[in-house]
């Protein structure tokens, strides 16, 4: 019986040795640059997206800073790092920061569209336009992109053009819409479409009731449409305070 029993004992211990090396293995193999690629683009997109819900990143530019710094070679260091540059208004440095990476072939979806957003807000709609347009090349499932190519070529006077790639983007859209419905609905007022404009406004409104630039917009459409003699629907009352 002692036999069998060390014989069982060896035989689980060696199964068990087995299994330990075959993990170890698995967990070590090398990432391929396509697997390398889609982590860091998910990665940065994730970011973005939770820093615009949240209105701002969760680290201070200082941090960031030191971050990328320290390894300025990082695409999401980099891409992070600018975003809150942007936000801070340091559109020159923000460029400088990401150009490197939106040249790159290699680079990710949202690097490239971050790096449209700050020539957009140069004023530089054409190379924004052509920057949102590679984004799209390297991931055409990726909702911000759109976005700013909506804005771009909004910005240029192609409205047809610049509606298509809003609702695109608002298809795709994940987190708050509330922002590319307003700008989708500005470019269908841009093209007299003013009854969908004004729907699209009031839906933005029920999911963003706070954000008085909707409320303003509304305001506008409604008056154009006055003008026009479209009936317009009346104010909503507002909603009684109990003490």
């Amino acid at each position: 019986m002692k036999i069998k029993t060390t014989r069982h004992k060896l035989l689980l211990t060696t199964t068990i040795c087995v299994a330990a090396v075959s993990l170890a293995s698995c967990a070590s193999m090398p990432q391929t640059p396509e697997e390398a690629h889609q982590m860091r683009s998910e990665k940065i997109a994730e970011i973005i997206r939770r820093a615009e819900n949240k209105a701002g990143l969760s680290r201070s530019l200082k941090t960031l800073e030191k971050r990328y710094k320290s390894n300025s070679e990082n695409e999401i260091a980099a891409t992070e790092y600018a975003y809150a540059l942007r936000k801070e208004g340091m559109l020159t440095r923000a460029q400088t920061i990401l150009e490197p990476f939106a040249k790159s072939k290699d680079t990710s979806a949202p690097t490239k569209t971050e790096y449209a957003k700050v020539l957009l807000e140069q004023g530089k709609t054409k190379e924004s336009e052509s920057y949102a347009q590679q984004a799209v090349l390297a991931n055409d499932k990726y909702d911000r992109a759109y976005h700013v190519l909506g804005v771009a070529l909004d910005a240029q006077g192609m409205h047809e053009e610049a509606e298509r790639a809003f609702r695109k983007g608002l298809e795709l859209w994940e987190g708050d819409p509330t922002t590319i419905m307003n700008n989708l609905a500005l470019n269908l007022a841009s093209q007299n479409q003013l009854e969908e404009a004004s729907e699209i406004l009031y839906k933005a409104q029920a999911l963003s009731p706070e954000r008085v630039e909707i409320e303003r917009n509304i305001r506008i459409i409604n008056a154009l449409k006055q003008s026009q003699g479209i009936p317009v629907p009346k104010p909503r009352s507002k909603p009684s305070i109990k003490e």
